[in-house]
């Protein structure tokens, strides 16, 4: 019997975001394989309202995707709450590119992104970054990302911000595509 550790995948690809935002479910909507995912119940939903969320991811997600090429990607998403950082300084280092998922409809969305582009830039490690913005109408106006290009743009002037919605394969394949082809740059606060 031939034993295999670890994944052949060229890419590494983290989505991290806000808790809720739909990182989990990017991942189920594009992973060729049965993702791996370490959830537990969670309190958070409760204490949000949130009644279609039940659980939390407490370690992290792992699935996989392929390029047409044939060029494996594996998947990560972590947990969203700060009190598992541990995830982060765990998986962001060893990443290509990260995908930044944050909702368009809250009030404090810019607020949840410096939060997430601050630890990214603590952590030095990240040199592809996409911000995939969810949770808007399919015909919302360009001008309404500029907001988040212009927070993006003070922490990784390249990132591009897209939109995106974590249940459809096609916006979350884009959103992997665009943070892997992004040219590198470091972020900084």
């Amino acid at each position: 019997m031939k034993v295999v550790l670890g994944h052949h995948a060229k890419h590494q690809v983290v989505f991290v975001g806000p808790f809720g935002v739909g990182k989990t479910t990017a991942l189920r909507a594009v992973s060729d394989i049965p993702v791996a995912s370490m959830e537990t119940a969670s309190l958070e939903a409760a204490a949000l309202g949130d009644q279609g969320k039940t659980t939390t991811t407490v370690g992290f997600d792992y699935g996989e995707w392929q390029f047409p090429d044939g060029a494996r990607v594996g998947l990560y998403g972590v947990p969203g709450q700060e009190r598992f950082n541990a995830m982060w300084d765990v998986l962001l280092p060893q990443s290509s590119a990260v995908v930044l998922w944050l909702y368009g409809n809250r009030a404090e969305a810019l607020s949840e992104g410096r939060f997430w582009l601050d630890a990214l830039a603590r952590r030095k490690a990240v040199a592809r970054l996409a911000v995939a913005i969810t949770r808007l109408p399919p015909d919302t106006p360009d001008h309404e990302l500029e907001p988040y290009r212009r927070l993006t743009g003070r922490y990784h002037p390249l990132a591009p911000v897209i939109t995106a919605d974590p249940r459809d394969p096609g916006s979350v394949m884009q959103a992997i595509m665009v943070a892997l082809s992004t040219p590198f740059s470091a972020v900084h606060a």
